[in-house]
């Protein structure tokens, strides 16, 4: 099995970093890309927590042990990409730092999450080969790891386990309160209530 690689203090330390920086800077952009930006954002987070949700559907408590223990779920969104959800967190996480309109902050949350979650991802998939055998190594050559193919299959019924669908729901809120939260400091900024430390393209 692969090297332990435990994500969350190093998801902590960039989480703290990048609220400094996303509270307290503004980009120099003028409001119609400001805005543009900010619509895109919405719209980014929004598919991002939809494609979470449905992805929570198929596989909500069976990503480690499968359906019965002895098969794993490659159907629905897992027939497109081995990782829906961390691709669709990926989405709803750009939208979240499109919201501040700035091409570098972009580009250094886009870097930082490849970095932690490819290490997540290659850990992951080394327990599960151990767990399920040729047939997940079947799947890797198969199945893209995280961008999706254009390709689609499912049954017509699946197992839904409610606990984590509604485990997921509640994340959703948080992603929108988050949303809620910049756009706000944002606009007091914009009135001179919150301080601005910097720009930044």
């Amino acid at each position: 099995m692969a090297k332990h690689f435990n994500r969350f203090p190093y998801t902590f330390a960039f989480g703290i970093l990048g609220a400094f920086w996303v509270l307290f800077s503004k980009s120099p952009y003028p409001p119609p890309i400001d805005i543009a930006c900010k619509v895109l954002g919405v719209i980014a987070v929004g598919v991002g927590v939809g494609g979470r949700l449905y992805s929570t559907l198929f596989i909500g408590g069976m990503k480690n042990e499968g359906i019965d223990g002895k098969t794993f779920i490659d159907y629905g969104p897992y027939a497109n990409t081995r990782n829906p959800l961390y691709f669709f967190s990926f989405i709803a996480f750009m939208g979240l730092l499109a919201l501040q309109a700035q091409i570098i902050l972009l580009v250094v949350g886009a870097l930082g999450f490849y970095w932690i979650y490819q290490r997540t991802i290659k850990r992951e998939e080394s327990f599960l080969v151990d767990k399920f055998g040729d047939s997940y190594r079947q799947y890797l050559k198969s199945v893209p790891r995280f961008f999706p193919r254009w390709h689609f299959e499912t049954p017509e019924q699946i197992l839904v386990r409610p606990k984590f669908l509604h485990k997921e729901i509640k994340r959703s809120l948080v992603w929108f309160f988050f949303v809620f939260f910049l756009l706000l400091w944002q606009t007091l900024q914009a009135f001179g209530v919150l301080p601005i430390l910097f720009f930044a393209p």
